[in-house]
């Protein structure tokens, strides 16, 4: 008995032995399922939801800082995967059903009824399907690209099956990329600067916005009005105080209309102004003259500078031209156009009353949503009126004579106008070197000086210690082996170079300069700009600079 007994009592360890191990199994084999049903839904979720143009975008970004570079490392994996949109659809979607269903049967072997119902709901819906997505809506990137490896053989798993799903799908539904139009961008843009101003520096959303309304807006909506611009009639006589008037509004440029039509007959620029010679007549007034001795008219000097090669023509528009239609004129063509009230856009040939100026300073004020500064219709600077009064001051010939005769000092205005030539035109004197400041001290110190006709303030080969400014007056300039002739007029720089050179190393003149007329000039001695740039704490390191002659 006791035999049969020991036979009859082996067998019940193995059998719990073999129940204990396949429980396990299960709950291992549950556990796996349950990591790929998460595995699938957080991917449908992290994949899906990131459209293709979002991930050219990720990898293509500019000057990428460190969690940039991550994110278009992320962006490659996961690239090639989306743009097979409806076979990674079905895959994803076969695969977590798959899933889902044999999790289902297994649970159902070891539960029925309510509980078995509780307990498979639970795990899916709870582990398998909230917490998965609910992390990767916030995540998807990087679990998108950590998974992808996991959907590339699920892929090749369910191939044969998927394919033909996806080819009628794509058939049916083609993949489209989500790509924003004008007015989304704009909202886009908006609702970001809104949410999270600090992710734009100050004025990017106001410049973004109005450089998406460049293509709506038309001429009309920006123009200055024409009654409203500083302009010029063909038939006003070119009087120093109506000169001087003109120039010191601080423009750059003004229309000349005819009285008679109202149509904008050219353009007259402020050096047009600056560079005539006005001489006192009989009268008491002080007047520009032509060749003959007549008085000049605005026409006339119009009619010199097409003799002379120096267009003024204009461009005319109608009032339905778009912004961005002008912005490409404006690469050929002065920046600056007439706006004609005509309805075709585009260029207008036949006559049509003139109704506006546009500048492509208007246009930059449009796209950046605030006034710049150098507007040609913003209100001036007191800075700008400042040099610009000063700028008319320097033709004023008597005013200069008594400076020389009396030998005064150079006034401020006069100095400020000098100074922002000199920032401008001469590379000695630009603020890297020198500092404005400094400069302009160093002007309010100087005296104009008259050069009598036929001097020579320059000789080839002879030692210079100074730079010259021209105020009025010509100078001869013959230069080089081969005796080349040249002029200077008003507002040439001679002798640069005197400037960067030490007194180890003096600068030797290549040229000769000689007075054609009584010149007033200003001299800068080597010794007071060093001097200047030292306190600048801006030694110049530049043995040469060639001379500047303006156009």
């Amino acid at each position: 008995m006791f035999n049969n007994g020991t036979e009859q009592g082996d067998p019940q360890p193995v059998d719990d032995q073999s129940a204990g191990f396949k429980l396990a199994l299960t709950v291992l084999l549950i556990a796996v399922l349950t990591f790929l049903s998460q595995t699938f839904t957080g991917l449908n979720i992290g994949l899906m939801s990131l459209d293709t143009a979002q991930l050219q975008v990720l990898i293509d970004v500019p000057n990428k800082d460190e969690a940039a570079v991550e994110s278009a490392k992320h962006a490659r994996k996961i690239l090639p995967l989306r743009q097979k949109g409806n076979l990674l659809l079905c895959t994803i979607l076969l695969g977590n059903t798959a899933v889902n269903a044999l999790m289902a049967q297994l649970l159902a072997d070891y539960a029925g009824g309510a509980v078995g119902f509780l307990l498979t709901t639970a795990i899916i819906v709870i582990l398998c399907e909230i917490v998965p997505q609910s992390i990767c809506t916030r995540h998807g990137l990087f679990l998108g690209a950590a998974g992808s490896p996991i959907i590339r053989l699920a892929m090749i798993l369910f191939y044969p099956l998927t394919k033909p799903y996806a080819m009628i799908l794509d058939r049916l539904f083609p993949q489209r990329e989500n790509l924003l139009d004008r007015s989304q961008l704009r909202a886009l843009v908006e609702y970001q600067e809104a949410a999270a101003p600090g992710m734009l520096a100050q004025g990017q959303a106001d410049m973004l916005i109005g450089a998406l309304g460049v293509a709506q807006k038309t001429v009309k909506e920006v123009m200055v009005p024409l009654d409203q611009t500083i302009k010029m009639y063909l038939d006003d006589v070119l009087e120093y105080d109506f000169v001087a008037q003109v120039v010191q509004e601080g423009f750059s440029r003004f229309p000349v209309i005819d009285r008679g039509t109202g149509q904008v007959q050219g353009l007259l620029h402020c050096k047009d102004l600056l560079t005539q010679r006005f001489i006192e007549i009989s009268s008491g007034s002080v007047q520009a003259l032509t060749g003959d001795g007549r008085t000049q008219t605005v026409k006339e000097l119009l009619q010199d500078l097409y003799g002379a090669g120096r267009e003024r023509r204009i461009f005319v528009c109608g009032k339905n031209t778009t912004l961005m239609a002008l912005l490409s004129e404006f690469k050929r063509r002065p920046h600056l156009a007439v706006v004609a009230e005509a309805e075709d856009p585009g260029e207008v040939t036949w006559p049509a009353p003139h109704i506006g100026i546009i500048t492509l300073h208007n246009i930059f004020e449009m796209i950046l949503q605030a006034p710049v500064g150098f507007s040609e219709d913003s209100s001036n600077t007191p800075r700008r009126v400042h040099r610009q009064a000063g700028a008319v001051r320097l033709f004023d010939q008597r005013r200069l004579a008594t400076m020389a005769a009396e030998s005064l000092l150079l006034g401020q205005d006069e100095a400020e106008a000098v100074l922002c030539f000199l920032v401008s035109a001469v590379p000695a004197f630009r603020r890297e070197r020198i500092s404005e400041k400094e400069l302009l001290r160093l002007l309010t110190e100087l005296r104009p000086l008259q050069i009598p006709k036929r001097a020579e303030p320059y000789r080839r080969g002879e030692r210079a210690s100074s730079v010259t400014l021209v105020l009025q007056g010509a100078l001869r300039i013959v230069t080089g082996e081969d005796g080349c002739e040249s002029t200077a007029g008003p507002w040439a720089c001679l002798g640069v170079g005197a400037l960067t050179k030490s007194d180890e190393k003096p600068y030797v003149s290549d040229f000769t300069a000689t007075a054609l007329t009584d010149c007033l000039v200003l001299q800068i001695e080597h010794a007071r700009y060093s001097q200047a740039c030292q306190l600048n704490k801006l030694t110049p390191e530049y043995d040469e600079l060639q001379t500047t002659w303006p156009a």
